[in-house]
């Protein structure tokens, strides 16, 4: 029955095209799925992004795991994407599945001239994700001293903790680079005085 369905419907949609009824009309699988700004600066498809934009697209479209175009901008460290996504408007705090921010990401992925980028714009330098980590934790575990540097500047907190009780300089410790851990030590000093 499902056979015979399937192709009744493939009849009947022959016959449309072949009468020219819907000669104009845009067949596609996916539809508007490939419409979408996330997708398209996931693939780092500047040009793509560009046009949806220019085309009134959502500046904050999502993916299924709740990135933005400003999430991929920023782990990809792509700042032509990341700079037109700002200049549309992009919320510069919006927050994935797990809870990360663009911030969070480029963190992740050692993209400091993204991370500055974003900080210099606005974004907020201590939000945290779903395991309560800040974009410094991710930093520090990375053992990014240009991005541990770029946040504590913006004044990112060093006495904050994820929920398994660990601070920066814990997760500085165990990216074994002491650069960064002396850098922690001594804003936490700082914060002290």
């Amino acid at each position: 029955m499902n056979t015979r369905r399937k192709a009744i419907l493939g009849l009947i949609l022959l016959t449309a095209i072949m009468s020219g009824s819907v000669s104009r009309a845009q067949v596609g699988l996916f539809g508007n799925y490939w419409e979408n700004v996330a997708r398209a600066a996931r693939v780092n498809d500047v040009a793509q992004v560009r046009s949806l934009i220019a085309n009134d697209g959502n500046p904050n479209d999502t993916d299924d795991q709740l990135r933005t175009g400003l999430h991929y901008g920023a782990m990809n460290g792509n700042l032509t994407i990341i700079a037109i996504l700002i200049k549309a408007k992009a919320k510069l705090d919006a927050k994935d599945k797990l809870g990360n921010t663009p911030v969070h990401l480029a963190a992740d992925r050692n993209q400091a001239e993204a991370c500055k980028l974003l900080l210099d714009v606005g974004a907020s330098v201590d939000p945290e994700n779903k395991a309560g980590m800040t974009p410094l934790m991710v930093a520090a575990s990375q053992g990014n001293i240009e991005i541990v540097q770029a946040l504590l500047a913006k004044g990112a907190s060093v006495t904050k903790t994820d929920f398994t009780g660990r601070d920066a300089a814990g997760w500085a410790a165990e990216s074994h680079k002491p650069a960064v851990v002396q850098a922690i030590k001594r804003a936490q000093t700082a914060k002290r005085s």
